[in-house]
């Protein structure tokens, strides 16, 4: 019988990933506190997350700063305009819903819509860019895509990003140090099913320029692809 405290056991696994996630989470939070990083910290979080659910993550903190270093410029050419966007949404959709009554149910409907639309644009974007090569608006291009055709993926992964806000909202800041690696470790697995499952299906084919190839590190880059 296995020792329940041994290294080797389950238990010891089991506490040992979760330590992990919790210091991802950790990196993130601290490398999003410029607020402009927060798209480099979020694709970081996920480029780690999704090697660490096929455990091939490496040392924790390098892949994770190296990782961050690499797609600063790249993840904020996303952030940056979403983070716009859900900014006017929202604010419109505030002000028609609460300031607007009866008079404006058409327009609260259409922010609310064009607010959805941006925030599940963004749940996909940070993983995408996370694991494939691909210019912005690509990025984005594939990210809507995938979107639209994974509906019950979508609506679970959203209905973890929600929940992962109320914990933070009610317990103020103290969880978002470890939740972001925790929520987001259960959203990598979500989101290399679905990856995993477009190469297994070659609607997205691997170049040869990716194939097998690794940094310095060790580690394999990230997959540079053409929609099949």
């Amino acid at each position: 019988m296995v020792n329940l405290f041994s290294i080797n056991s389950p238990f010891a696994s089991a506490v040992n990933k979760l330590v992990q996630m919790i210091w991802v989470g950790i990196l993130w939070f601290v490398c999003s506190i410029p607020l402009v990083t927060v798209g480099a910290a979020t694709t970081a979080l996920y480029e780690v997350l999704l090697k660490m659910e096929k455990n091939q993550e490496g040392y924790l903190g390098i892949s994770f700063l190296r990782a961050f270093r690499e797609n600063i410029k790249n993840a904020t050419l996303v952030w940056i305009p979403l983070f716009a966007a859900e900014i006017v949404f929202g604010v419109n959709l505030f002000y028609y819903a609460v300031f607007g009554g009866s008079s404006f149910r058409v327009q609260s409907v259409v922010f609310a819509v064009l607010l959805l639309v941006v925030v599940t644009l963004s749940s996909y974007a940070f993983p995408v860019l996370a694991r494939f090569e691909n210019t912005t608006a690509g990025t984005l291009r594939m990210a809507a895509v995938l979107a639209v055709r994974n509906p019950g993926w979508t609506a679970l992964i959203l209905f973890v990003q929600i929940l992962t806000i109320v914990v933070c909202w009610f317990f103020l800041y103290f969880p978002v140090l470890f939740i972001t690696g925790i929520t987001g470790y259960f959203q990598a697995v979500i989101f290399n099913h679905i990856f995993d499952k477009l190469i297994a299906e070659g609607k997205i084919v691997e170049t040869s320029h990716a194939a097998g190839q690794t940094d310095q590190t060790g580690e394999k880059d990230k997959i540079c692809f053409e929609e099949g």
